[in-house]
């Protein structure tokens, strides 16, 4: 039994450490998630049909300053927070024209699965304390 205690402590161990590594890693916001969307263009030169798939940022709450183009400047004020939007372009993932992927979409990813350790990490460490917690309550000094 002490045998299992002690590979229990010692995996916690690793889990601090590799919580620790992320802390210093480039994470997205909490709550936030990457969509791709697909735009499909047909040019007049060749008439052919071309596809691009895109990221960018989501969210349910307007985080995401808003950067409108200049001719759009004090036009598009749309919600209840018109500074604020809740998706933020990011680049293009793929085409059918062959152009790959950006590098701002590729550690967009990085960031994203960053932050996606790190709340995994946190709850497991949650639940945890949480069954600690119920095995060997702490004593109440309530008189």
């Amino acid at each position: 039994m002490t045998d299992r205690i002690d590979q229990i402590i010692e995996k916690l161990q690793q889990l601090k450490e590799i919580r620790q590594h992320l802390v210093n890693e480039p994470m997205s916001e909490s709550g936030v998630w990457i969509h791709q969307y697909e735009v499909r263009k047909k040019y007049k030169k060749d008439g052919e049909i071309y596809w691009y798939v895109y990221a960018k940022w989501q969210s349910y709450e307007p985080i995401f300053k808003r950067n409108p183009k200049p001719r759009l400047k004090g036009i598009v004020k749309r919600g209840n927070n018109p500074e604020y939007t809740c998706h933020q372009h990011i680049g293009r993932v793929g085409s059918s024209t062959g152009l790959g992927t950006e590098k701002e979409v590729t550690e967009a990813y990085r960031e994203w699965e960053n932050r996606k350790r790190l709340d995994a990490i946190d709850k497991t460490l949650e639940e945890i304390e949480t069954a600690l917690i119920e095995v060997m309550p702490q004593k109440n000094n309530k008189a």
